[in-house]
C-alpha cells in the first residue's frame, strides 16, 4: 500500500470519528436537564401550620368597688408594677360618709338589742326602740345635710359631669339613711304590740346583724378605693368612656369618673404568654394537647420560640378569608426576648413523627391518574417508577414502596420526562 493511501485512510477515520463525536455531543447537549435528589432515611416530622398572635396567659382586670372619681393616678400606661402597688386612688369622702352612717346604724341596732336584753316589753317600747329611732334619725340628719350641701354646689356649678357621680352617691346615702329611720320607727311601733320578749330579741338581733353587714360592706368599699396591682406585671390602661369628638378614647386620669362594671386598668404578666393560633378545621383533629410546637414571629425573623399546645377551644371562628378555624393556645416557653401582646406570626405544631422514614422532596412526586410516580435517574437515563407515599409535610414525602435508600430521583421538569429518556443530571 502506498504512503498516499495510508494518509488518505487516516484522514477518513479522523473525519468519521469527529462526526461520531459531534453526534454524541449534540445528543448529550440536547438531553433534558434535571435536578436530582437522593432518597434518604430520616425522622420525618409532620406539622400543622397556623397563623396567630401573642396574648397574655395571665392577666387580671382591676375594677373600682363603686362609682366615683379618681383623685390620683400613680402609674403610667405600660409601667411595670409589683403586687400590691397603688395604681390609682378614688375620692374617699362619700365612702367615708357611708362608713359613718353604717357605724351609727349599728350603734343604734346594738342599743335596741341591749334594751331588749335588759328590759321587759314595756321597757323595750320606751328605751330600746326610742334609742334606735334616735340613732337612725341622727344618721339621716347627717346624710341629708351632706347631700343638700353638695347638691346645691352641684346645681350652682351647672351640674358638671365631673361632680355627677359624687352627687348621685350622696343622694343614695340620703335615701338609705331615710329608709333606716323609717325601719327603726316601724320597729318601735311593732314593739308596742309584741307580747313576748323572745320575739323582740330575735327582731333586735336581726337588726344588729343587718347593720353589721352594712358596716362591713361600707368599710370594704372604702378599703378598696385604693386600686392596687393584684400581681407583678405590666399595667395597661383601658377606656373609661366613649370616644370623644376627636376620636380619642378617654383613659384613667385625675377627675375621671369610674364605675364598677368597667375596669380602668388591666395588669398583664408578660412572663407567661400564649400564642393564639387559628388552626384550619381540616387540621384541628390532628392537634392534641402537650404536642411540641415552634412559634415564629414577624418581629423576630431569625428566631423561633419553642412551646407546647396548651388547649384547643371547642368553638369555631371565621377567618378573615372566610374559612373556618379553631383557636389553639400554645404556651410559649420563657424567653429572653421582649415579646409584646398582639405580635403576629405563625406556629408549626408537630402532630406526628415517623422514625426511619425513606423520604424524597415533595416536588419529586408526580401524580398521574390517581397514582404516584417518580423518575429514577441512573446512568443519565430515567425510569418511571410507581411508588406509594405515607406521611407528607410541606417539603418532604415518605416513600413506603418503590424506592430504596440511595436511589436518585429527578425533582424538576417531570412532565417533560418519559420512561427511558436520556437526561443531564444537575
Amino acid at each position: 500500500m502506498s504512503k498516499g493511501r495510508i494518509i488518505a485512510g487516516v484522514v477518513v477515520l479522523a473525519v468519521i470519528g469527529a462526526v461520531v463525536a459531534g453526534v454524541m455531543y449534540s445528543s448529550a447537549a440536547s438531553a433534558t436537564s434535571v435536578t436530582v435528589a437522593r432518597v434518604t432515611s430520616e425522622t420525618l416530622g409532620v406539622i400543622v401550620t397556623a397563623s396567630g398572635k401573642v396574648e397574655a396567659a395571665h392577666k387580671a382586670d382591676v375594677y373600682p368597688p363603686t362609682a366615683g372619681l379618681l383623685v390620683s393616678v400613680d402609674v403610667s400606661d405600660g409601667d411595670a408594677v409589683k403586687a400590691g402597688e397603688t395604681l390609682a386612688q378614688m375620692d374617699k369622702a362619700p365612702l367615708e360618709l357611708q362608713v359613718k352612717q353604717a357605724t351609727a346604724g349599728l350603734k343604734g341596732a346594738k342599743a335596741q338589742l341591749d334594751g331588749v336584753n335588759k328590759g321587759v316589753p314595756a321597757a323595750i317600747d320606751k328605751a330600746a326602740a326610742d334609742a334606735g329611732v334616735n340613732a337612725a334619725k341622727a344618721a339621716y340628719d347627717a346624710a341629708n345635710a351632706a347631700y343638700v350641701a353638695y347638691h346645691d354646689a352641684f346645681l350652682l356649678a351647672g351640674s358638671p359631669a365631673s361632680m355627677e357621680a359624687t352627687d348621685t352617691q350622696l343622694s343614695i346615702g340620703q335615701k338609705q339613711a331615710y329608709a333606716g329611720l323609717e325601719n327603726a320607727k316601724s320597729g318601735r311601733n311593732k314593739l308596742t304590740t309584741i307580747g313576748k320578749v323572745a320575739l323582740a330579741k330575735a327582731s333586735a338581733q336581726a337588726a344588729v346583724d343587718s347593720a353589721s353587714y352594712s358596716l362591713k360592706l361600707a368599710q370594704d368599699t372604702l378599703d378598696k378605693a385604693t386600686l392596687t396591682a393584684p400581681f407583678d406585671g405590666v399595667v395597661v390602661f383601658n377606656a373609661v368612656g366613649a370616644p370623644g369628638t376627636d376620636g380619642t378614647t378617654p383613659k384613667a386620669s385625675v377627675g375621671a369618673a369610674v364605675a364598677p362594671g368597667s375596669a380602668p386598668f388591666t395588669v398583664v404578666d408578660l412572663t407567661s404568654l400564649n400564642f393564639d393560633a387559628q388552626v384550619d378545621e381540616a387540621d384541628v383533629a390532628k392537634v392534641k394537647t402537650d404536642m411540641t410546637a415552634k412559634v415564629s414571629l414577624d418581629a423576630f425573623v431569625t428566631t423561633t420560640f419553642p412551646g407546647k399546645v396548651k388547649s384547643i377551644r371547642a368553638t369555631a371562628i371565621q377567618t378573615t378569608t372566610g374559612g373556618i378555624a379553631f383557636p389553639v393556645l400554645v404556651a410559649i416557653d420563657s424567653t429572653k426576648e421582649r415579646l409584646l401582646l398582639g405580635m403576629s406570626g405563625s406556629v408549626d405544631i408537630e402532630v406526628n413523627a415517623v422514625n426511619g422514614a425513606l423520604t424524597i422532596p415533595i416536588e419529586a412526586v408526580l401524580d398521574d391518574s390517581g397514582k404516584k410516580f417518580v423518575f429514577v435517574v441512573k446512568n443519565d437515563k430515567v425510569s418511571k417508577v410507581e411508588i406509594t407515599t405515607g406521611a407528607l409535610t410541606d417539603t418532604r414525602a415518605q416513600v413506603l414502596t418503590g424506592l430504596s435508600a440511595g436511589d436518585t430521583v429527578a425533582t424538576n421538569n417531570l412532565t417533560a420526562l418519559k420512561d427511558g429518556m436520556t437526561v443531564r443530571p444537575q
